[in-house]
């Protein structure tokens, strides 16, 4: 009989988004799967079902209703399924868990749990408060975090073993190592420009400060009117306004990875991140990272061989630092090469699923 992973979401993630079907979430127990040769199932209530088939046609998606009491539908669901399930993957430890995964193992005391922690710093000192937190995390059979820091914290405050598996990139397609030749003099940052704790208006700040005629800055992501509004006073009758371009959102994967190939530099100012993905897709190309102090940042710079770290507010600073990346040729070179070649040995994750595989013992 072919064994299974069920993606089981949770109240707080149960309608996925588009994006969401190529970030970990859905890739972790996709490509498990895939490696394993399991069945794989998302269940949830809401998803484009076409998208996924279209994507990952051999993955199921079964709904369950979020009506009435979402909590109550999935026991429902598990008390009728849960035998038939393997490996439950579940991500983020969010209270709602707690009674899902209970009926999980009620009903299949030998299915295994896999809990990819996803936590960053400010919500793991509020988790260490709740009761259930704990409980949570004694339920399952294997847990991960996606930076060693965190890693750390909560294997201190648990005494459980916890497992560092970091997110990594994913290929719609095969690429080769970038040559450093070919890239220009490009800082890029990509994400959801206007979230407030993206902070891309201290992205921009910092490059206007850093005065590079020669350089730009290439905004790519989504963004409101209102915040494209902001930033056109901020670049109004600025001397290096010219310089910043409002790429908007890129749904095309090769234009987007384009984008990545291009760039020398990659800059984040994030308030807080959990091991950003677009950290994996930046190493993966080569870029020099200059960064706010997010967790994930030591990993992927290790130690800030690979890049540069500052306080998550201080733009000026950031701004000294493009202006002298910038003109350290050589730094940068070294970095395209040194960089990708760790990301694309360490950071596939195709590769990183065969590590969790290994850890649950499949």
């Amino acid at each position: 009989m072919t064994k299974r992973i069920a993606f089981i979401c949770s109240v707080e993630s149960y309608k996925l988004s588009d994006a969401h079907i190529f970030k970990d979430l859905c890739l972790v127990p996709i490509l498990l799967g895939e490696h394993l040769g399991y069945e794989v199932t998302i269940v949830t209530t809401e998803m484009n079902e076409a998208l996924l088939q279209q994507v990952f046609p051999t993955v199921k998606f079964e709904s369950v209703p979020f009506e009435d009491d979402y909590v109550v539908n999935m026991n429902a669901y598990l008390a009728q399924h849960a035998r038939d399930i393997d490996i439950a993957f579940a991500i983020g430890p969010y209270p709602s868990y707690l009674a899902i995964l209970k009926t999980y193992k009620h009903f299949n005391p030998n299915g295994k749990i896999y809990m990819k922690l996803d936590v960053n710093r400010f919500w793991l000192n509020r988790l260490k408060t709740y009761p259930y937190f704990l409980e949570l995390l004694q339920l399952c059979d294997l847990l991960t975090s996606e930076c060693i820091s965190i890693q750390t914290a909560i294997k201190d405050f648990s005494q459980l073993d916890v497992k560092h598996i970091p997110n990594g990139f994913y290929e719609h397609f095969p690429t080769e190592p970038v040559p450093f030749h070919e890239k220009e003099n490009r800082i890029l940052t990509v994400g959801r420009l206007d979230a407030p704790e993206k902070q891309t208006i201290l992205t921009v700040k910092a490059f206007l400060a850093a005065q590079l005629p020669d350089w730009e800055l290439r905004l790519v992501g989504p963004m409101s009117v209102s915040f494209q509004e902001e930033l056109r006073l901020l670049l109004d009758s600025h001397p290096f306004a010219a310089q910043v371009t409002m790429v908007g959102p890129i749904v095309d994967k090769v234009q987007l990875e384009e984008e990545y190939r291009k760039a020398k530099i990659f800059c984040l100012t994030s308030l807080v991140e959990c091991y950003a993905h677009v950290f994996a897709e930046a190493a993966k190309n080569g870029c020099y990272i200059v960064t706010t102090d997010v967790d994930g940042a030591a990993d992927i710079t290790q130690q800030q061989r690979f890049g540069t770290i500052h306080p998550t507010h201080d733009w000026e600073a950031i701004g000294q630092t493009l202006q002298q990346v910038a003109a350290h040729e050589s730094l940068l070179a070294d970095t395209c090469v040194q960089l990708q070649a760790f990301a694309r040995k360490e950071l596939n994750w195709r590769q990183i699923v065969k590590k969790v595989a290994n850890y649950l013992g499949e």
